[in-house]
């Protein structure tokens, strides 16, 4: 959560840190600001969205070369101007001695407020963000040995912060430099090609914040601090020790983050879903047979698997358990990582941890990682961002290849998810000998046809998912109703639907919907069941009728041609049939992706920015 961007160039700092900024709005967007060194600190706050900034840079510019940027997700205090960020030391001699942008919790906040005032500070603000450039600006101008250096001013502060953090500061009498630092909040320093004997260099959260400018990257571990200079980057531990952070060239171009011909991010993505699975497929496939993934590991001698996951990644695990019994038969338990971390969980021989997250840099899941690393259970990241810190500490990675996803709620990435899971119970099937040669080649023929029926299913439920938003946007509530692997897909329709259009959603195995939640059903509750043709659909028809029977409004999610279904429901949302059932879940989320797009578009609601939330959740 939060966004961080620093610049130091050439260029006016103010216009390349809006456009970064922007860039990073996903990561949250109650309000933003920035601070420019010229001379002295110039800062610019708004609460809002980031436009409110961008006006109010456009009346009244900042005219400089090395500024901090940031787009605030509220945790301490509400998104009001005083709480955004960047915030600057305050208070007699203090003032305006440094500025500060923060992401992630200072946990002994409160301890350090109270020391502070009683040193002369006064606070501004309700946020822990406020104490760092406070106790920076007591140790800058103090009688230490840090005093008059950034660097050491920076380090001594970091030995009196307890919690989780990436910061970046700038200090007025030192016009050409930042000085940043991570522990456990992610920060990438980025620098451009050499020109007339120039670099531009650059800080951000994430990859998408240097584009255009940088062409290379550089990505701090815990516990680094980086001197940003304009002659380029200086890297050293919090304890002073120098560390070797090598640039990388950047993969990611300026227009795989842009809408290109699409209104919002969210609609591109779900657009991109074939072209997705089918990179995906490619990456794991050679002609009839599954390529075994570099994991580190013998997949074979593993008899136990546990998926750590958060949101839409743990609606897909819950489907990758369902892969990984039916093919490998191999026991597994699906944790939500932020209960995982705060047990004690069991850990036995053969026990494999899979953490799924498509940013690689969720808090709980990362934390979930490091508690199973700590009881010696190798660990593999099932990852969108390969750099990212869950692909850098796991032993193993399996990437999503579904390059960037700037839209909040999760559309492409969720079906990448289901995609690898599949393709990973399958080569674990294959490494315990379960998987023949004829069955393999069947399953690979299966998947291979997945990315045109995932493009079919797109067109030909569009019309029937516009016609049930127009129906149904107004709806307060909503129930999603799924058997087998469809009762993960109702609870990502239901997420979907709360994530964007903040409609009361909620999803349940269909088969216990009549122990209890079958008596919120009215005639005015839209019911969305899963029917696909599978093992279950018998099943699913009679808990169709028990809705049915109590004259609730009944939206189908299943074949076209199913005669039955269609009986039954007062619309049917048509989803292609696979080779293989397991993979229907894949087809079935498609048409409720589209109608939560569709019912937030009808309430006027922010489809890419849904009130409250941050795309990638990297505090407690």
């Amino acid at each position: 959560m939060c966004g961080i961007a620093g610049y130091i160039g050439p260029k006016p700092a103010d216009q390349v840190l809006i456009v970064a900024l922007e860039r990073l709005k996903y990561r949250g967007y109650d309000s933003a600001g920035m601070a420019v060194v010229n001379g002295e600190l110039h800062l610019r706050r708004a609460a809002g969205k980031l436009k409110m900034l961008a006006d109010q840079i456009d009346a009244s510019p900042v005219d400089g070369h090395c500024g901090i940027a940031h787009t605030r997700w509220a945790t301490h205090g509400p998104p009001t101007e005083a709480n955004c960020h960047p915030h600057l030391a305050n208070g007699g001699r203090f003032t305006g001695a440094v500025a500060v942008v923060h992401n992630g919790i200072i946990e002994n906040h409160d301890h350090l407020r109270r020391e502070l005032i009683e040193q002369g500070c006064i606070f501004q603000s309700e946020t822990d963000t406020e104490v760092i450039p406070q106790l920076l600006a007591t140790i800058y101008l103090g009688d230490s040995t840090a005093a008059g250096d950034p660097v050491a001013t920076v380090r001594a502060a970091l030995a009196r912060l307890e919690g989780s953090f990436a910061i970046a500061a700038i200090f007025p009498d030192h016009p050409d430099r930042i000085i940043a630092a991570r522990q456990g909040s992610p920060l990438i320093v980025g620098r451009s090609r050499i020109k007339d004997g120039r670099r531009e260099m650059l800080l951000a959260s994430d990859i998408p914040a240097l584009l255009p400018h940088a062409h290379e990257m550089a990505i701090l571990d815990d516990g680094v601090i980086v001197d940003i200079r304009s002659s380029g980057a200086v890297f050293g531990t919090f304890s002073g020790v120098p560390v070797d952070a090598p640039f990388k060239t950047i993969e990611v171009t300026a227009d795989a983050v842009s809408k290109g011909r699409f209104d919002t991010f969210m609609e591109k993505e779900i657009a991109e879903q074939p072209e997705v699975l089918a990179r995906l497929i490619e990456s794991r496939l050679r002609g009839e047979a599954l390529v075994e993934p570099d994991l580190g590991l013998d997949l074979a001698a593993v008899n136990h698997i546990v998926f750590l996951a958060c949101g839409t990644s743990w609606h897909a695990a819950l489907n990758g358990k369902r892969y990984l019994e039916t093919l490998a038969r191999v026991h597994v338990e699906v944790d939500i990582s932020s209960e995982y971390r705060y047990r004690n969980p069991v850990a036995s021989g053969g026990t494999l941890v899979v953490a799924i997250s498509q940013s690689g840099e969720t808090a709980d899941t990362l934390a979930g990682v490091r508690l199973a690393k700590a009881k010696f259970i190798p660990v593999i990241g099932l990852v969108n961002v390969v750099t990212s810190t869950i692909a850098r500490e796991a032993a193993g990675v399996m990437p999503l290849f579904a390059g960037p996803e700037i839209g909040v709620a999760s559309t492409k990435a969720y079906t990448a998810q289901l995609t690898a899971l599949y393709l990973f119970a399958a080569q674990a099937a294959k490494a315990k000998g379960l998987l023949s040669p004829e069955a393999e080649r069947k399953l690979v023929t299966a998947v291979r046809k997945l990315p045109g029926q995932v493009e079919s299913t797109l067109k030909n439920s569009e019309s029937a998912v516009i016609e049930v938003a127009d129906l149904f946007a107004a709806a307060s509530d909503t129930v999603f109703l799924g058997r087998g692997g469809e009762h993960p897909t109702a609870l990502e329709g239901a997420l979907k639907l709360k994530e964007i259009a903040y409609v009361h959603a909620s999803g349940y195995p269909a088969g216990e919907f009549k122990h209890g939640p079958i008596a919120q059903v009215t005639a005015k509750l839209p019911v969305i069941c899963l029917c696909p043709r599978d093992q279950l659909r018998e099943k699913m028809l009679s808990n169709i009728q028990e809705v049915k029977a109590r004259a609730g409004r009944i939206i189908g999610v299943g074949q076209a041609d199913d005669r039955e279904l269609r009986d039954l429901a007062d619309l049917v949302l048509p989803v292609a049939r696979p080779d293989d059932e397991l993979l229907q879940p894949i087809l079935s989320i498609l048409p409720l992706q589209r109608y939560a797009y569709h019912v937030a578009v009808r309430r006027k609601c922010d489809v890419d920015q849904p009130r409250n939330l941050a795309k990638s959740v990297t505090v407690e």
